[in-house]
């Protein structure tokens, strides 16, 4: 077989694959070729067609995956307006009427884009239809959402920076598993894997930063935490509910290849959360070694002397004659030199110490207080429970449902990796499950168990207060593995606000 025969071969082999990847570029081209030139003879030419097809897609993603908010033709069609007024010169008037027929050219008035090629496996043409935007009945009225094509050309037109890529990604990931493409979701998660690798990659090199130069080290590890890390939650609530759409997947399943790809999504997806989680561990125990660097970094850099031809060079470059008052001014300080009178000396030698020991003083007794050790263990015992308690609570309260495996991390940064081998916490946890929903609004009345005791007395704190009436419940997840530092693992558990 000739070399060019086999690059034939290879080009024919990947070109299916390779034109499926062109044609989520296709709509927006087509959108752009076409623009507004044939709307009102030309009167809106101007008005940027891509520009406004790339700021709808972002508003869908804000409003359907952040939010969580249908969309309605209304809304898109008031955000185009809201372009329009502050780009373009378009009378308000004229807004809603161009508006409406901007959404429905980029809806394509319900019908798909049809992406045209030649297939030389088959010898044949082949097209793939394509949507940007889908619609549905829903609540007696139309809603609208990006397809996972739409999504996935969003992701490849530029590096996300002031949004979460792992986030878009997770998006699309549910897109294609609703759609049951497994294997697209196995692609979408091995790029997110990628991304964690590449956090982990800037994470390592700020750790060198830091070993040369600690204070552009610590400058690199602020950015890396406000950029990289700041979608952390939103990142792992994006994560449990694919978590959600996998385990529905598994329920659903028909056929042995179908559950073959479920079977290696859902254990790419539980490696990608794991890693993920681990990536907040790092960063975590991070943060505490560069803040221990600049303490010492701080001390390193006092000097001992002082160079005052230095000091002089540097205050002729910044003329500043006002800097010889920091100069002069402690030389006209008080002198608080110690000195040694010599004729002291005479007296030293005469001293009789024993003349001047002090006689003990009998004032009667007095009673002193012990704390034995169960006394202390007790109090300590109270303290982290509250601690504990306190922060379950407010995770319950804000967010209505938060796992154990996103507890551990917040504990984890109070109190850092020691909390693992805490016994304190590990007793927490073992009380805690010994009942499958609380109601604390019973607890000042009816204590079932030991740490409701403890509950009712947090309660009566300032810090307690606000949970008086709080209710909700335990679900353990066997199925999920919490592993810890200490070689051990835990089953997680869900903990879920049931007063509404």
């Amino acid at each position: 077989m000739s070399e060019n025969q086999k690059m034939t071969e290879d080009i024919v082999g990947s070109h299916g694959e390779r034109m499926k990847n062109l044609s989520k570029y296709y709509p927006f081209f087509k959108l752009w070729e076409s623009g507004l030139s044939a709307y009102k003879d030309g009167a809106y030419a101007d008005v940027d067609m891509p520009y406004i097809t790339m700021a709808l897609l972002r508003y869908f993603i804000e409003q359907n995956q952040f939010n969580q908010r249908a969309v309605t033709g209304e809304m898109a069609c008031g955000f185009i307006k809201t372009l329009l007024d502050a780009d373009f010169d378009v009378s308000a008037d004229n807004q809603g009427e161009l508006a409406g027929y901007i959404f429905d050219k980029i809806c394509n008035d319900g019908r798909p884009f049809v992406f045209s090629w030649f297939n030389p496996r088959d010898k044949k043409k082949q097209v793939f239809r394509l949507k940007f935007i889908e619609s549905s009945y829903r609540d007696g009225q139309i809603t609208y959402a990006l397809t996972e094509e739409a999504i996935a050309f969003y992701l490849d037109t530029k590096e996300v920076q002031e949004e979460s890529r792992i986030s878009i990604e997770n998006i699309l990931l549910s897109k294609m598993v609703a759609s049951r493409n497994f294997k697209g979701g196995l692609e979408v998660l091995s790029r997110i894997s990628h991304e964690v690798m590449r956090l982990e990659a800037k994470k390592d090199g700020i750790i060198r930063l830091l070993g040369h130069n600690v204070f552009e080290g610590v400058r690199a590890l602020s950015d890396f935490m406000a950029h990289g890390l700041a979608w952390f939650e939103e990142e792992e609530k994006l994560f449990a509910q694919n978590r959600v759409l996998v385990d529905k997947a598994m329920a659903m399943m028909r056929t042995a290849q179908t559950a073959k790809d479920v079977y290696e999504l859902d254990a790419a997806l539980k490696a990608a959360m794991k890693k993920h989680s681990d990536l907040l561990g790092m960063c975590t125990a991070l943060q505490m070694r560069a803040d221990e660097m600049i303490v010492r970094a701080k001390h390193s850099r006092f000097r001992a002397s002082v160079d005052f031809e230095d000091y002089m060079e540097k205050m002729i470059a910044a003329d500043r004659v006002a800097a010889l008052e920091d100069f002069v001014k402690p030389l006209f300080l008080m002198n608080l030199k110690k000195t040694f009178y010599t004729g002291q000396l005479d007296d030293l030698l005469s001293y009789k110490p024993e003349e001047n020991v002090a006689t003990e003083v009998d004032d009667g007794g007095r009673e002193t207080a012990y704390v034995y050790d169960d006394e202390a263990a007790e109090a300590r015992i109270q303290h982290n429970f509250d601690y504990f308690l306190k922060v379950l609570f407010e995770q319950i309260s804000d967010k209505g449902r938060v796992a154990l495996s996103y507890l551990n991390h917040l504990y984890e940064m109070k109190f850092g990796s020691e909390i693992y081998f805490n016994g304190d916490y590990y007793a927490f946890l073992t009380h805690l499950s010994q009942k499958a929903a609380y109601d604390l609004s019973t607890v000042d009345t009816v204590q079932d168990t030991f740490l409701e005791g403890i509950m009712a007395q947090f309660l009566k704190t300032e810090n307690g207060q606000p949970f008086r009436n709080l209710k909700f419940s335990l679900s353990y997840r066997a199925d999920i593995k919490i592993e810890l530092p200490n070689t051990f693992d835990m089953t997680e558990i869900v903990f879920e606000r049931t007063d509404g």
